[in-house]
C-alpha cells in the first residue's frame, strides 16, 4: 500500500496521521500533492507535476464524492429502519461513543427528529 494512504489509516489502538516533511495533510489538494510528488518526484519540470496533481485531484474527489454518498444511503437506511420502529441499527453505530459525545448528541437528535416525524 501506498506509505501515504498507509498513513491515513487507523492500526488498531495506534492512530496514525498522515504527514508529509512533518506537515499533516488535511486535504485532498494536500494528499493529491504529496502523491505527485511521490510519483513524479520533487525536480520534475512544474507544469507536468500540475497536470498530474490535477488528474490524482479528481480521482481522489470522485471516489471521496462516491464513500460520502454510500455512507448517506445507509445512514438513510438506518433512519428508515428506525422509522419504523427498529433503530438497533442507529444504536449499534454509536454504541462506542461516550454518552456525552458529539457522536452521542447527533443520536439523540435523529431520533428526536425520527419521533418528531412520526409523532
Amino acid at each position: 500500500m501506498n506509505q501515504i494512504l498507509a498513513g491515513i489509516y487507523g492500526t488498531q489502538d495506534f492512530e496514525k496521521v498522515a504527514s508529509v516533511q512533518g506537515q499533516p495533510l488535511t486535504t485532498l489538494s494536500d494528499l493529491a500533492l504529496a502523491i505527485t510528488t511521490e510519483t513524479v518526484g520533487e525536480g520534475v519540470d512544474f507544469e507536468k507535476k500540475a497536470s498530474v496533481h490535477n488528474g490524482i485531484l479528481e480521482e481522489l474527489e470522485y471516489y471521496d464524492l462516491s464513500g460520502r454518498a454510500a455512507a448517506h444511503a445507509e445512514f438513510s437506511e438506518m433512519e428508515k429502519a428506525a422509522s419504523e420502529g427498529d433503530p438497533s441499527a442507529l444504536e449499534d453505530f454509536f454504541a462506542d461513543d461516550e454518552p456525552l459525545s458529539e457522536a452521542a448528541a447527533i443520536q439523540q437528535a435523529v431520533l428526536a427528529e425520527l419521533a418528531r416525524r412520526t409523532g
